[in-house]
């Protein structure tokens, strides 16, 4: 089964994420849950870490795990990345929809004390 921790900030757009394990619908290398939750969440994470003025944190140290930590972002992209957000969430709602016994998708927010 595929984890994917999505943690929001205080203003309900992307923190953080983790990505672990493999979904184990089909074999390896041949698994569309697998394949369509990496290529989600790897691209993300590739389109954030590409921006300017970014400070982003994370990698895809071993198979089947991937981390991405926003620490740093311009205010005024508050927009853009809450509809990155929605998008990756509804991508991710859509697969665990299909494949109930592939992934798990777990939702956190940042609470800043207030």
């Amino acid at each position: 089964m595929i984890a994917v921790v999505v943690v929001l900030d205080d203003r309900g757009a992307l923190n953080r994420m983790n990505l672990s394990g493999h979904a184990g619908y089909w074999r390896r290398g041949g698994d569309p849950a697998c394949a369509a939750t990496t290529l989600l969440v790897r691209s993300v994470a590739r389109l954030v870490a590409s921006l300017d003025g970014w400070t982003i944190n994370g990698g895809a140290e071993n198979p089947g795990a991937l981390s991405v930590e926003i620490e740093k972002r311009p205010m005024d992209s508050d927009v853009w990345l809450r509809g990155v957000t929605d998008t990756l969430l509804q991508g991710l709602a859509d697969i665990a929809r299909e494949y109930p016994d592939s992934i798990k998708l777990k939702l956190e927010r940042i609470d800043d004390g207030s």
